[in-house]
């Protein structure tokens, strides 16, 4: 079964993660997938002039990043003991996430900011129970406000550090105030070079909140979505019971680490509904929460039938929409 090649850390298991993400994102290479809504003023749009026209480049450097991205959610999670064992189903979890719409397929804004939100996570998750935390929040802070650089829309993650603290700490005007201070760091380079250049008119553009391109509008979900759609929604209503047992007997810190990743998945969904370049975030705490049903669930056929379904309807998504 392809779950169990995954509950170990061998260094086959590693191989067989870097074939998986390669194998999905082999569509990415056939087919050259839409990029609007890319913002005109962002280092994101700095960073795609700076390789735009390498054959392959920006597929090339996604499937790199995703899977740089699964092994720090998955040492993040075995650190902090949200799963019950060592293992790379976490990792295998998100690579699969991350593959599983073709919109997802190609080099973007909300690729690079889940980098730096699993940066800002491990951060904040290292805050627990830390007397002397502030350059951690610091840091959060700073890794925030350089995913707003990128997509202006990912300062809104904002409220959600603030609240963090709040479940992770007691609530501190200080910590607040250091976390806002990090998140303006980036912006403090970005107004001097505009302001060495001379052309602080220009400045406005790197402030945009929601741009109408990426704003859901009249969206409606062709028929080919269906299959996956289901096996999604399928296989969260399978975990929700394991997870919430598995916080339910969970030590504190577990129990304050998940309400945090809830806290995140809310506020993620929330602010979808405003901008869409969120949405691929949500794979980093759904991956922690599918690790857990597969990792704990006594159904283990069951839990390899739906994996296996879940993959399926993914590939056949990617198929029909080449």
């Amino acid at each position: 079964m392809i779950l169990k090649l995954f509950k170990n850390q061998r260094p086959a298991s590693q191989g067989l993660l870097i074939l998986v993400a390669l194998a999905l994102w082999s569509f990415a290479f056939i087919k050259s997938y839409d990029e609007s809504g890319v913002i005109s003023d962002s280092l994101y749009q700095w960073l795609i002039h700076f390789i735009e026209g390498i054959p392959f480049i920006k597929p090339g450097a996604a499937v790199v990043l995703i899977i740089v991205q699964a092994i720090m959610i998955n040492n993040i999670i075995i650190e902090n003991r949200l799963i019950s064992s060592r293992t790379y189903v976490p990792s295998l979890i998100y690579i699969v996430l991350m593959s599983s719409m073709p919109e997802f397929l190609k080099f973007s804004p909300g690729l690079i900011g889940n980098f730096l939100f699993i940066l800002m996570l491990n951060r904040l998750f290292k805050t627990y129970r830390d007397d002397h935390s502030n350059s951690k929040i610091f840091d959060a802070g700073l890794y925030l406000g350089l995913a707003s650089t990128v997509d202006f829309s990912f300062i809104l993650m904002l409220v959600f550090g603030w609240l963090s603290l709040a479940i992770l700490r007691s609530f501190s005007w200080r910590e607040s105030l250091v976390l806002a201070v990090g998140a303006l760091v980036p912006y403090s380079f970005i107004f001097t070079y505009y302001y060495v250049i001379g052309d602080l008119q220009n400045l406005a553009g790197h402030f945009v909140l929601f741009d109408s391109i990426r704003v859901y509008q009249n969206i409606s979900l062709p028929v080919q979505y269906f299959p996956l759609l289901i096996a999604f929604v399928g296989l969260i209503l399978l975990a929700s019971k394991t997870v919430f047992l598995e916080w339910r007997i969970g030590v504190v810190k577990v129990k304050k680490l998940m309400s945090t990743l809830t806290l995140f998945s809310g506020l993620v969904l929330l602010f979808s509904s405003l901008d869409i370049s969120f949405c691929i975030a949500l794979a980093i705490p759904l991956c922690v929460y599918l690790s857990n049903y597969f990792i704990n669930t006594q159904k283990k056929l069951v839990a390899e039938g739906s994996f296996l379904l879940l993959l399926i309807s993914i590939v056949y998504l990617h198929i029909v929409t080449l």
